[in-house]
């Protein structure tokens, strides 16, 4: 049976939609990609006080094994406003390093922004103790 020639463009144009639909995409907090930005910021500042503070109550001998520090975001990252063109987002949640024997966590803030061209950037917070 020959495919009618009506149906063929119907059949393609459904694909089409779904790639043009993720062409608009919003910028997410809680996404791999901002997960990833957040903890690169984050481990690249030596000076934050949170790796301050696990790096001087730690009392495991200094090694490079024990000194690295790693760092987790929280499961449950939040956004806690959108700008009114939905391009820009405050979020907020939890981060931890552990330093040798020592666990450190604290509420991090950051935003989440999306330029006209698509491209994300990722900006955080600094927090103190």
């Amino acid at each position: 049976m020959p495919l009618r020639c009506d149906r063929l463009p119907a059949f393609w144009t459904f694909p089409l939609l779904i790639v043009l639909s993720g062409c608009n995409a919003k910028p997410e907090c809680d996404s791999i990609e901002t997960r990833g930005a957040v903890l690169e910021i984050v481990s690249d500042d030596h000076r934050n006080p949170l790796l301050n503070f696990a790096e001087k109550n730690s009392t495991a001998k200094p090694n490079l094994e024990n000194t690295k520090p790693l760092y987790l975001l929280g499961e449950r990252i939040v956004t806690t406003s959108t700008s009114p063109d939905k391009r820009t987002l405050q979020c907020s949640g939890a981060i931890s390093v552990s330093v040798g024997d020592i666990k450190a966590s604290k509420e991090l803030d950051f935003t989440v922004q999306q330029s006209p061209d698509g491209k994300i950037s990722v900006s955080v917070i600094p927090f103190q103790f």
